[in-house]
């Protein structure tokens, strides 16, 4: 594995850890919060938690494979990413408002 492969894979992570705090810090807002913004804080914080686990399992994908497939499975990774960034960012501007 190569140094530029190396580096994505590191971003990658510290994405992922990144997640995992946001969607505790949403989790820790829905704990205060009441009725229906309590349920929407939750039902948010989970659907992100799922999403995250997909992204950590296309990480896991991407340090198993080969060199020759790295470049297929990173292009997948990438779509996954930025779907899930949009989504944590449309997550945040709802419930910053």
């Amino acid at each position: 594995m190569d140094n530029e492969q190396k580096s994505y894979m590191q971003k990658l992570s510290d994405k992922i850890l990144e997640w995992d705090k946001k969607i505790d810090e949403l989790r820790a807002e829905g704990k205060t919060a009441a009725g229906d913004a309590k349920n929407q804080y939750k039902k948010t914080a989970d659907e992100l938690a799922e999403k995250k686990k997909k992204a950590e399992e296309k990480l896991k994908e991407l340090k198993a494979v080969g060199s020759e497939s790295w470049d297929d499975i990173k292009r997948g990774i990438d779509q996954t990413i930025g779907d899930l960034s949009q989504a944590f960012d449309r997550a945040f501007s709802i419930f910053k408002k």
